[in-house]
């Protein structure tokens, strides 16, 4: 039984519901909006799911200028169990010991944070696990957990030091990243908000706020009005996330 398996036997034993995710491209798997959809909603619900995360610079080769494509398992819950740190380490028997190191998580342009732990194993990081309490700007209803596995990570021998990941280089794309590319997305996103198409202006969102982070990374980390941008995005997202 291969760890993919092992994973989802575990929580399927323990009444969590396996659901199909499309690979939306979305940067982090958190960005989903079906995760944000059950983040914010009132009902409990206990799902698992495996996707595809894109993310920028988030690996442990040194080459910078590349889009890392991770695989990953997602757990999300509400209310949250007792002895969710328990349930973690027993789905991952087969590995022995993890280190939890404290890890709060926050994404200031969705207005979400929680309070959480990185999962170290060979002192490596295979897992996140966080507890949010604010989406939007928001206090949500009832704390949410999320638990996310690395399976590149969690599938690498004790013995090898290098983690194999696929990439693709983003050097040429964004090195000369046109900025009018973004307030063009910018004001589109704003049209589809006024025409109440939010599904489709938080697909914008999330093309922006990833493209901001590459700008933020390059060029906006001595730049004065980068407050203002962040400001002006957050309360974008606000108007967005308040009526998914």
């Amino acid at each position: 039984m291969n760890i993919n398996k092992k994973i989802f036997f575990y929580w399927k034993n323990k009444f969590y519901y396996q659901i199909k995710y499309d690979d939306n491209q979305s940067g982090a798997a958190t960005y989903n909006i079906k995760n944000v959809k059950f983040i914010l909603q009132k009902k409990n619900f206990y799902l698992f799911f495996l996707q595809n995360c894109y993310r920028q610079f988030d690996s442990y080769i040194i080459k910078k200028n590349k889009f890392s494509i991770h695989k990953q398992i997602q757990i999300i819950c509400k209310p949250i169990p007792v002895n969710f740190l328990n349930l973690y380490k027993e789905s991952l028997f087969f590995l022995g010991f993890i280190f939890f190191k404290k890890d709060n998580w926050k994404s200031p342009l969705l207005g979400a944070k929680g309070i959480g732990y990185e999962c170290l194993y060979n002192r490596i990081e295979i897992s996140q696990i966080t507890l949010f309490n604010f989406f939007g700007n928001k206090k949500i209803f009832k704390t949410v957990l999320e638990i996310t596995y690395g399976l590149e990570r969690i599938k690498v021998n004790k013995n090898i030091n290098f983690i194999y990941e696929k990439f693709n280089s983003i050097y040429n794309l964004y090195s000369k990243f046109n900025f009018k590319k973004n307030v063009f997305l910018y004001f589109f996103c704003i049209l589809n908000i006024k025409k109440k198409n939010f599904v489709i202006s938080y697909y914008i969102y999330i093309k922006i706020t990833n493209n901001f982070n590459l700008l933020d990374e390059f060029y906006f980390n001595n730049n004065y009005n980068r407050i203002k941008i962040i400001n002006i995005l957050k309360k974008t997202s606000e108007k967005i996330l308040n009526f998914l």
